[in-house]
């Protein structure tokens, strides 16, 4: 390094100099007003995010009560339909067949609402 010489040193321009009052209310004030808006926005913002997350999360798991209810109704019909035989053996296969098509469908509206509930968990995940 090369020492300074002391032509190359410019000479310092004159500032003009603020009283402190007028410093904070000139330049601090508006800055401050403005993180205070700032974190206001974002207190807000970060409130209805929550609501909104509970408001998924509350239909999920009314979701989830219905998916529920409906496979323990189907495995109380199912059992008893074990448990009561059928009287006469002509008939006893419609008879399981219009049962397997009533399971059948039991089981495609529980699989719907099951992608449906997959489908909200991963938009409300991407969100």
């Amino acid at each position: 390094m090369r020492p300074l010489d002391v032509v190359e040193l410019a000479e310092p321009e004159e500032v003009e100099v603020l009283e402190p009052e007028e410093d904070f209310e000139q330049f601090l004030l508006p800055v401050i007003n403005e993180m205070r808006e700032d974190i206001a926005s974002l207190t807000r913002e970060h409130g209805r995010a929550s609501m909104r997350n509970r408001s998924k999360l509350w239909e999920m798991d009314n979701m989830l009560i219905q998916i529920k209810t409906q496979v323990e109704a189907s495995e109380e019909s199912a059992l008893n339909h074990l448990q009561s035989p059928d009287d006469g053996v002509e008939g006893r296969g419609t008879k399981r067949g219009d049962k397997a098509e009533e399971k059948a469908k039991e089981v495609a509206k529980m699989a719907e609402m099951l992608v449906e509930l997959v489908r909200r968990i991963e938009k409300s995940e991407s969100s």
